[in-house]
């Protein structure tokens, strides 16, 4: 009884993280994730099914499955010996590793560059890495997987709205490429919501879990509004935090919204700064690991 209403307050904060874009964005192209990654997210999420179903349907997608024994032998895990058998992959990551796996290698095919100035798709993608690895080191091991998804994912609706939506969007972006202020800000002046809404809407499109939905959607906001929330999840602040990382793109990177955050949070100084280390040390082995391509990573602060 517990977790049913616990998971019926986590399904009205998604709603409501997402607002209403089905009448917002209903001439909106919505980019879908490949269908093998549809069916393995709907295997995975079948009690009844084995691991041998999974490891045989990952090993239709030649990419996919590169990726999952890359995945496996980094340091992202830091196994002592190396691993080449697929079966041997999935039981050692676990079902939910492997979903996280399995929806980043398909949210990264569909991404494409827009193609729009000051956009950088591989700067994009270093922040979005650094900020999951970040998240990821910050929870408990039963919530690293959705920390990572969730924090990977916070900022996806933005190349998606500069491709897709860019007559709309535009004045948006383009007056954020000339004000200090974080791009929420400025979208809710102009358009009356945030990328983070419509990444929300998109994670909830997609099918995925819903406090990673909510994590998406709630990761512009402070610890304060965090904590108050009448339905908790360490992924929710984690994910906010790992936001206030300056971007590489930034010539001298602010870290003054990091430390602010991390104040008022749940966090404490060494444990955000061991984190914080070892997110900058993962990030090329992990990039690896996932076919990216990325910057060098951001300086770290004088602590």
């Amino acid at each position: 009884m517990v977790l049913k209403k616990l998971r019926q307050k986590v399904g009205r904060y998604a709603a409501f993280a997402t607002g209403d874009f089905e009448k917002i964005f209903k001439d909106f192209r919505i980019p879908s994730l490949p269908d093998i990654v549809v069916k393995i997210m709907a295997l995975l999420r079948n009690p009844s099914s084995s691991v041998n179903e999974i490891s045989s349907l990952i090993s239709y997608d030649p990419g996919l499955t590169s990726q999952i024994l890359k995945m496996v032998n980094s340091a992202y895990l830091g196994l002592s010996k190396k691993v080449t058998n697929l079966n041997q992959a999935v039981n050692i990551l676990g079902l939910k590793q492997i979903e996280t796996l399995v929806v980043s290698y398909g949210v990264t095919k569909i991404i494409k560059d827009p193609k729009k100035e000051h956009f950088d798709l591989t700067a994009f993608w270093t922040d979005s890495l650094l900020r999951a690895l970040f998240a990821r080191k910050l929870t408990s091991e039963a919530k690293k997987d959705e920390a990572f998804l969730a924090a990977l994912l916070q900022d996806i609706a933005l190349p998606i709205l500069l491709k897709e939506w860019f007559d709309v969007y535009q004045r948006a972006y383009q007056r954020w490429q000339k004000d200090d202020r974080r791009l929420s800000q400025i979208e809710e002046e102009e358009l009356s919501w945030h990328h983070a809404q419509a990444g929300a809407w998109l994670a909830q499109r997609w099918n995925l879990a819903e406090n990673i939905t909510c994590a998406i959607g709630l990761h512009i906001f402070p610890p304060e509004i965090i904590k108050d929330l009448p339905v908790s999840d360490e992924i929710f602040e984690a994910v906010a935090f790992s936001s206030t990382i300056p971007s590489v793109l930034q010539k001298e990177p602010s870290w003054e919204e990091w430390f602010s955050f991390l104040e008022a949070s749940s966090f404490n100084l060494k444990e955000a700064q061991k984190a914080l280390e070892s997110a900058r040390e993962d990030l090329l082995d992990t990039a690896e690991g996932f076919g990216l391509k990325v910057k060098a990573p951001v300086a770290l602060p004088n602590f």
